[in-house]
C-alpha cells in the first residue's frame, strides 16, 4: 500500500477493476483455485471463531474443505476449467 493512503484505498480500487460476477465467470475458476490453498488457513480461523461465538460454523467448514479440495493444483493458473471443475468432483465421491 502507498503511503498516505487510507486503508480501504487499495480494497476499493481493487474491486472497482474486478468484474462484479468474478465467481460465476467460469474462465476465472482456474485462477481462484490455483490460489484457493492459501485461503485454507484463514477460513479454518473463521470456523473457530464461529464456534468461540457459539455460532454455526457450517459454510465455513464447507468453504475450507473445497478451497483444501483445489491444493493439487497449487498456483497453476494454466489448469483448464474443466480440469478445476473435476478436481471438485473427484474429492466429493471420496
Amino acid at each position: 500500500m502507498k503511503p498516505g493512503l487510507p486503508p480501504t484505498a487499495f480494497p476499493l480500487a481493487e474491486a472497482e477493476i474486478m468484474i462484479s460476477a468474478i465467481l460465476s465467470a467460469p474462465e476465472y475458476l482456474p485462477s481462484v483455485a490455483a490460489r484457493a490453498w492459501s485461503w485454507v488457513p484463514e477460513m479454518e480461523e473463521v470456523v473457530d471463531t464461529l464456534r468461540t461465538a457459539d455460532l454455526p460454523p457450517d459454510m465455513a467448514e464447507a468453504t475450507a474443505r473445497v478451497l483444501a479440495f483445489w491444493g493439487q493444483g497449487r498456483d497453476r493458473c494454466d489448469l483448464p476449467v474443466e480440469h478445476v471443475l473435476a478436481q471438485l468432483r473427484l474429492r466429493r465421491s471420496t
